[in-house]
């Protein structure tokens, strides 16, 4: 066998291999827009929901705070039962991003980056409708949103007035998903879980506790 019949060999198994773990190759692109999205925004104003966090081998778990501040930043803190604040973080009103307080065993750039892309998403953070795009299996709709890295999927039932769940994906495969409880369409959400798709089991769990009065 010659190299060039060897080359094509391997060029065409990789080709096999990047089409069979496609798991959005199903979908097929419509002609729709993604505006009914705004509608379905959680409204995390003024939110606490009981957490657990499984992350490198740990197991955290306490009260997570989400709230809009009057200059229309938002502040997510995680703290134990006690009030000891595992991480303080804050997001501008369109940009921007702040860690105002981590522990020392969570103080990793990689784990930074990554919780900090898993409420982006949650928050509705960097969508720009004029590059996105709508994906469909017939019974639900994938409203992608292309980001610097890889695309961030909201995923709503055809008609678009409930949202079933999000993901953070790649170009052939979700790294990060969240499940939305379908049972009560309470806005926020009253349980969300997010499970991360790499080597480490990585998963945060979501119970709302109480809606926050507006300060």
């Amino acid at each position: 066998m010659g190299i060039f019949q060897i080359r094509f060999l391997i060029f065409l198994s990789i080709l096999c291999l990047v089409f069979s773990c496609n798991q959005y190759r199903h979908l097929r692109k419509i002609q729709t827009d993604s505006s009914c999205l705004q509608k379905l925004k959680p409204d995390f104003s003024h939110t606490m929901y009981k957490t657990a966090v499984d992350v490198l081998g740990k197991h955290i778990s306490g009260i997570l705070l989400i709230k809009s501040m009057p200059d229309s930043s938002t502040r997510i803190v995680f703290s134990n039962e006690m009030g000891f604040s595992f991480f303080d973080f804050g997001f501008g009103p369109d940009t921007g991003f702040h860690v105002y307080q981590i522990t020392p065993q969570m103080n990793k750039n990689g784990l930074i980056k990554t919780l900090r892309k898993d409420f982006e998403l949650l928050l509705f953070k960097n969508m720009d409708y004029k590059n996105s795009y709508v994906l469909t299996d017939s019974n639900r709709l994938y409203h992608a949103f292309p980001q610097s890295q890889g695309i961030n999927y909201y995923i709503t039932d055809m008609p678009c007035t409930h949202l079933m769940g999000m993901q953070r994906a790649s170009s052939t495969k979700p790294v990060m998903d969240v499940t939305i409880d379908s049972k009560s369409q309470d806005n926020p959400p009253d349980s969300l879980f997010i499970r991360h798709y790499i080597k480490i089991n990585f998963t945060i769990s979501l119970k709302k506790l109480s809606a926050l009065a507006a300060q």
